[in-house]
């Protein structure tokens, strides 16, 4: 299911009367537009399968329905994202803060699929000058070198007394004090690409765009982008065309590679007839 022309028309409507903005920290600018997510599944080929007039947004994958996502306005401010694997072996929730583009670091590679010789999640982190203690068992901790508002990444025990059942806690909150800027939680076995990926996003210094009057962040630093408004949803729609050549790229590799189907028996030889004496 590609980005249809109304949605197309839909997006560039709303942002083509605001001024873009370079707004950075990213995980301070906000949520974003939710469709810097959506478009790109839906051109990669996911279906919308809630029900219409549902406000829930259900999107579905095209690996055999293995995947969802939903996005839920009715849910608890922490999980207004969820995206799991159809069997719940694994499920992450995102807080509605969250900006757009680190989720997407998540879903992008649902798309994509492991890259050869990819480096972990922890050392992502570390490169990027994050404190990092790993600990036995497959748990650990990191900060960002942000001093006011770090990103603190957590993977431990769901139940203390569970050391086989990991969740990942990653927020954003005041060092002094108070309650978080947004949450993301991630439990059960999910696969260390997505992981990957979005820490790839937690870490990255460069910003993201926002409108010149978004207010909706915390104490982001917003400074005039080189782009025009129109540059700015040509650059979305170049984002999203590419991950529809990407997987039409990918499912013509899955059809040559497929291997051929077994070859019919020979039909069996009729009774040879016995004349009769």
């Amino acid at each position: 299911m590609a980005v249809s022309p109304a949605q197309r028309a839909s997006y560039a409507n709303d942002h083509q009367t605001k001024i873009p903005f370079e707004t950075a920290p990213r995980h301070l600018a906000g949520p974003g537009d939710p469709r810097h997510v959506t478009h790109t599944l839906l051109a990669a080929g996911w279906t919308l399968t809630s029900a219409p007039g549902d406000p829930r947004i259900v999107l579905t994958g095209v690996d055999e329905g293995q995947h969802q996502m939903v996005i839920d306005p009715f849910a608890s401010s922490s999980s207004w994202w969820r995206i799991h694997s159809v069997d719940w072996s694994w499920n992450a929730s995102f807080d509605r803060m969250v900006p757009a583009e680190i989720i997407a670091g998540f879903t992008d590679r649902l798309l994509d699929g492991p890259r050869r010789g990819e480096s972990g999640p922890w050392e992502h982190m570390r490169k990027a000058g994050w404190s990092v203690d790993l600990r036995p068992g497959g748990t650990g901790e990191a900060l960002s070198p942000d001093p006011r508002l770090p990103i603190r990444a957590e993977l431990r025990p769901i139940f203390n007394d569970s050391p086989d059942h990991l969740a990942w806690r990653i927020e954003a909150k005041p060092e002094c004090s108070g309650p978080p800027i947004w949450k993301i939680w991630i439990s059960g076995p999910v696969p260390d690409h997505l992981m990957a990926g979005l820490a790839e996003q937690l870490v990255s210094t460069s910003p993201v765009l926002r409108g010149m009057h978004d207010l909706d962040h915390y104490a982001a630093r917003q400074e005039n982008s080189p782009l025009t408004p129109q540059q700015a949803v040509d650059s979305h729609f170049s984002r999203v065309d590419a991950a529809q050549a990407r997987a039409r790229s990918q499912r013509r590799t899955r059809l040559t590679t497929r291997p051929p189907a077994p070859a019919a028996a020979p039909p069996s030889p009729a009774p040879s007839r016995v004349p009769r004496l």
